[in-house]
């Protein structure tokens, strides 16, 4: 994930791990099928909003700022 998180296509990953096309592949339709998406830019966009969106996002109990006149 992190190489496909990195835009490494389907050649550069399968050279990286040392296995054929058509295995990334077939990992990658696995991994889409855990996380309910259909596409790589899908996948990304789902694990950025669920992992780093809300890390992203102020604590509740911060005080709000007020604007300046």
């Amino acid at each position: 994930m992190t190489l496909v998180l990195r835009g490494r296509s389907t050649a550069d990953i399968s050279r990286s791990a040392g296995v054929s096309l058509h295995t990334v592949q077939d990992h990658l339709k696995s991994v889409f099928d855990k996380t309910g998406v259909r596409s790589r830019r899908d996948l990304v966009a789902t694990l950025f909003a669920r992992h780093y969106l809300p890390d992203m996002s102020p604590p509740a109990f911060a005080p709000q700022r007020r604007p300046r006149d």
